[in-house]
């Protein structure tokens, strides 16, 4: 089982809770990330983002008696009166999975992975999307098929073998119900890249259907 450890990003960007909205914004703008985690000696005080600056340029906008707007000046505003204290984390030793329902949940960019009080890295959106795109093979060269089979493991390890005994690796597997029996299922193989045509018939011979194949 993967571990956040293996994904999240170390090359921390952060930032002090006494440094302003202004710094704050700017460097997200220049290093291109929504959130960043506020520390002090690596100790994780809270995390400021995108959506916390906004807020309090809403926020803070004040009138006066005769409906003037005061503008707000974000070169005073210190981050500490803005972040999100205790803010939802992880350990490196959490599980992908638990860390991805936890982004999920709660609607967040992502979660700071804190190991002994101490800030180790950060796991985002991004890091999930780009272990999926790594895990499904979508930047490499690669092959699918869709077989329809039943609900069994022997079933799958079948047509798993089918396809190892061409000399091929499976890169990835996904399942999804088959909306017109429920007693089967649709099975994903992303394999190396190759002409499916002699693996479909294979597959066809052991009794399976196909229902696609991309080379």
């Amino acid at each position: 089982m993967m571990i956040v450890e293996e994904v999240m990003t170390t090359k921390l960007i952060t930032i002090s809770e006494n440094d302003t909205l202004l710094q704050a914004q700017q460097l997200m703008v220049e290093k291109s990330v929504r959130h960043l985690p506020v520390v002090k000696k690596r100790k994780l005080l809270g995390i400021i983002t995108e959506s916390d600056i906004r807020s309090a340029f809403i926020f803070d906008g004040r009138t006066t008696d005769l409906d003037e707007e005061v503008p707000v000046n974000p070169a005073k505003m210190k981050v500490k009166n803005y972040m999100t204290k205790e803010p939802l984390t992880v350990s490196p030793e959490t599980n992908i999975e638990d860390a991805a329902l936890i982004i999920y949940r709660n609607k967040i960019g992502g979660l700071p992975v804190v190991k002994d009080d101490k800030l180790e890295g950060i796991i985002s959106i991004i890091d999930m999307l780009g272990l999926f795109i790594d895990m499904m093979g979508i930047l490499h060269g690669s092959s699918r098929i869709d077989v329809l089979t039943d609900k069994s493991q022997k079933s799958l390890d079948k047509v798993s073998k089918i396809i190892n005994d061409h000399g091929l690796n499976i890169i990835a597997t996904g399942i999804e119900p088959f909306p017109q029996d429920d007693k089967k299922q649709i099975c994903f193989f992303r394999v190396d890249l190759c002409e499916t045509e002699p693996i479909v018939v294979d597959i066809e011979k052991a009794g399976f259907k196909v229902l696609d194949a991309i080379d």
